[in-house]
């Protein structure tokens, strides 16, 4: 452990506490229109993307998603409608 200085602090890649993982920023960076596809292979959450899409409904009222798991059972579809 060192002091540092304000510069050195200013300097440091910091990242915020919170929703930080690829694919909620990937959701939530949706615009209207857009659509996702998240095979199973690439999923390593703990949480489905139908509950972080349920999440972000929730905190954001002005954002609905169309989303579900596909049929085969392959990965999660998501298209932001609103």
């Amino acid at each position: 452990m060192k002091k540092i200085s304000d510069e050195e602090f200013s300097k440091l890649p910091l990242i915020s506490s919170g929703k930080t993982s690829p694919f909620f920023n990937a959701i939530i960076g949706l615009h209207v229109g857009e659509s996702l596809f998240i095979s199973k292979k690439e999923w390593k959450g703990c949480q489905t993307p139908t509950r972080i899409c349920h999440y972000i409904m929730k905190k954001f009222p002005t954002v609905k998603y169309t989303f579900g798991k596909l049929a085969d059972g392959s990965g999660w579809a998501v298209k932001r409608v609103k």
